[in-house]
């Protein structure tokens, strides 16, 4: 059975009108000048290796900005915008103001690499103005993202490759 929590949340984000999806598209990799990756920052070592994996896109030329969600204290101070609990209601939705400068840059692509549900940064990728928001599949979270990759295990590393795959799949028209 669905807790109160989660029902709420479902209900008050399918309730506002989430950000225009008229202007959403896909970029060919190539072209891609800026990244936006949702991560979880409860294992200290798994987001260590999970930053050293992201890092090789800047390598790449594009510009990354990094928004990790924490229960308390981010395990370390980096270039990450960081959400804790105290940032967030008793549902789960993050108080937007200190957020809204992330929710409102136009990036390129918005990757959420949380291998399980995670409500606050479910809840940015809806408000997200990026031109095209990846997650994990779940039919019931189409509200939230763009383009959804469904992975047979929780291998974070898999599903990035997974995704980079595809967007380099993508070509513009001619």
């Amino acid at each position: 059975m669905r807790s109160i929590k989660n029902i709420l949340f479902g209900r008050f984000v399918r309730s506002k009108p989430y950000t225009d999806t008229g202007l959403r598209r896909a970029i060919p990799y190539e072209e891609i000048k800026s990244m936006a990756f949702l991560v979880d920052g409860s294992d200290p070592i798994a987001l260590r290796q999970l930053l050293n994996y992201i890092d090789r896109y800047s390598s790449e030329g594009k510009k990354i900005t990094i928004l990790g969600y924490v229960k308390k204290l981010p395990p370390f101070e980096e270039e990450i915008i960081w959400l804790t609990a105290k940032d967030k209601n008793w549902i789960g939705i993050p108080k937007i103001a200190r957020f809204r400068h992330f929710v409102e840059k136009d990036f390129d692509v918005l990757i959420n690499t949380c291998m399980e549900t995670n409500r606050p940064l479910e809840y940015i990728s809806t408000y997200s103005k990026a031109k095209l928001r990846i997650g994990r599949f779940d039919q019931q979270k189409t509200y939230a993202y763009d383009f959804m990759m469904q992975t047979a295990d929780d291998d974070v590393y898999k599903y990035l490759a997974q995704v980079e795959h595809y967007l380099r799949m993508v070509r513009t028209e001619q």
